[in-house]
């Protein structure tokens, strides 16, 4: 679920930061090129969305200083007992 991405980057655009987005519709050619851009020294992008479920395993932003996550599939309430203990 990417709405809240959706949502993000619209107030992104209002703030006129210059920003990168990663989700499932990144193109696999493209994502190890965000993240270059993103890490580069002296860059001028200040955020970077992404989607969990874009298939980022082992992405590293080795710039960020500080890393908001939101995982929309955590729902306390679904899970057991036995895995809160």
């Amino acid at each position: 679920m990417t709405k809240v991405m959706d949502i993000m980057e619209d107030f992104l655009k209002m703030m006129g930061w210059k920003y990168l987005r990663l989700d499932g519709g990144t193109k696999t050619d493209e994502r190890a090129g965000h993240v270059q851009m993103f890490n580069a020294k002296d860059s001028e992008i200040k955020v970077f969305i992404l989607s969990t479920r874009a298939g980022g395993l082992g992405l590293n932003l080795q710039t960020a200083d500080t890393v908001i996550i939101f995982d929309s599939d955590w729902w306390v309430e679904y899970r057991s007992e036995e895995d809160l203990i």
